[in-house]
Formats: structure tokens, C-alpha cells, sequence
């Protein structure tokens, strides 16, 4: 099998939940325990004191999250080892069309207190989102080569 899309699509929009929620979670965390204060009316939340000293974090949090939740896709699957070779690529390269276009939709489009415009998300917010979009095409490849390793340890 290349890929089970309905089982991929399901655990992408979990995944992407729980990093939407933990990566502001860490900046609020870190506003509060630093007393950082607001940003000032009109100010980008990209310029905001607590995302700027967490951004490195959202990184780290999408180098977590995104190779365990590849780990729950792949959970059970015996599959050959060229087939899921085929399959980790086909998951990485879904999740990560998949993110840019819902990042799209959700950070740019859709207005809100924390939407960004097109420039401020793919050019002001350089390195970061290149770097969680790296992460998140990555993590079916970090969770095969752990299983790899694993395997080849016992």
C-alpha cells in the first residue's frame, strides 16, 4: 500500500491540534512566567517578545509531535520493506502539502487576532515555518529510522 489517506488525513488533523495548541501554549507559559508585556496595538504577533524567545521551541515541538503521531499511522502496519519505504515518502510528502495548504487557509486567509499576511508568514517568519515544514516532512522519516535502529539492535 502507498498510502492510506483516510488514516493519514485523520492523524494529521489530530497531529496538527495538538501542535497548534502546545506551540502558543509555550509562548503564553513563557509571557506569564516572564510578566512579557502585550504587544502594542498593531504590532505583528511575529514581533511579540514571547513568540520571538519561543519560536526555536515550536521547532523542537514539531520534531516531537510529528514523528509520534507518524508512529501511531504506521502502528501494526507490516508492510515489506520497499512498500513502506514507498509509504513513508507518500506520508511525508502528504503531510506537508497538506500543512502548507491548512496553514494557508488558517493563518492567512481566515482573519483572526493571530492571522499573518502572506508576506509576514512565508517571508518574515523565515527560518521557522521552513523549519517546522522540514520537521513535519521529516518526522515519517525520524520514526523509520528509530524503528530501523530498533530492529536492528535486537
Amino acid at each position: 500500500m502507498i498510502l492510506n489517506f483516510k488514516r493519514a488525513f485523520g492523524w494529521f488533523i489530530v497531529a496538527y491540534i495538538v501542535v497548534s495548541i502546545l506551540a502558543p501554549a509555550i509562548s503564553i507559559t513563557y509571557a506569564m512566567v516572564n510578566h512579557s508585556p502585550p504587544p502594542a496595538p498593531g504590532v505583528s504577533v511575529l514581533q511579540s517578545a514571547e513568540f520571538v524567545a519561543t519560536v526555536p521551541y515550536h521547532v523542537l515541538v514539531m520534531f516531537l509531535i510529528w514523528p509520534l503521531f507518524a508512529g501511531i499511522y504506521f502502528k501494526k502496519r507490516h508492510s515489506g520493506r520497499q512498500n513502506l519505504t514507498r509509504e513513508v515518502w507518500g506520508l511525508a510528502i502528504f503531510w506537508l502539502f497538506a500543512t502548507i495548504i491548512t496553514d494557508l487557509v488558517c493563518f492567512v486567509l481566515i482573519k483572526h487576532p493571530y492571522s499573518l499576511t502572506a508576506h509576514e508568514f512565508y517571508v518574515l517568519y523565515q527560518p521557522w515555518i521552513s523549519l517546522i515544514y522540514l520537521a513535519i516532512f521529516l518526522s515519517p522519516w525520524i520514526w523509520y529510522a528509530c524503528v530501523s535502529i530498533r530492529k536492528k539492535s535486537f
